[in-house]
């Protein structure tokens, strides 16, 4: 499937034509369920969702939403990579609540930053993310796609129609923020 027919599907989305976002998703479902693997196996154990579930379980929540404006492929499954994240978050809040386990993002997000002795848990990093948003959207943009869609740079450039000097300018502050964020977050 050409990349172009799923963004002209998407536009068709937006003028209104919500039913062919089933279309969309049948045709990217591989991409999504690798979306989705990628995303469990960021938690080390205990978790018994599978991709196919929770692939299933953000779409049907992305097609409730009315004032999403989908722009292509790529944003298409960064929206859905994020309901992900927000999905296993919720179902790591529920665990912890009941067991008060802390469970580690797995050891290639230190690899994915570049620094060593990274040990954040997953609820840290949606919290922090979520603050980077705050201070620098675009920042919180690039952090996503690299640390959530394991993008590369030039895909990042590409998604986002910049430079990839420009995407790893951004990228190197927006690591600055993070780590900024976790050290004073350790300080409290």
């Amino acid at each position: 499937m050409v990349k172009k027919d799923i963004t002209i599907l998407l536009q068709r989305v937006n003028s209104g034509e919500k039913e062919l976002l089933n279309d969309v998703y049948s045709r990217l479902y591989d991409d999504i369920k690798q979306v989705a693997k990628y995303q469990i196996n960021k938690l080390q154990s205990g978790q018994t969702m599978t991709p196919t579930v929770l692939a299933h379980e953000c779409y049907l929540k992305l097609i409730k939403q009315n004032d999403v404006k989908l722009k292509d492929s790529k944003h298409f499954l960064n929206c859905l990579s994020i309901s992900m994240r927000q999905l296993l978050v919720d179902v790591h809040r529920a665990k912890i609540s009941n067991k008060r386990q802390h469970d580690k993002i797995v050891d290639n997000l230190s690899q994915v930053i570049g620094e060593k002795n990274i040990d954040f848990k997953i609820l840290e990093l949606d919290q922090l993310l979520e603050k980077v948003n705050i201070i620098d959207p675009q920042s919180a943009m690039v952090l996503n796609y690299k640390i959530i869609l394991a993008m590369t740079f030039k895909e990042i450039a590409v998604a986002m129609d910049l430079s990839v000097r420009q995407v790893k300018r951004v990228w190197s502050h927006g690591k600055s923020l993070l780590m900024m964020l976790s050290k004073a977050a350790e300080g409290k």
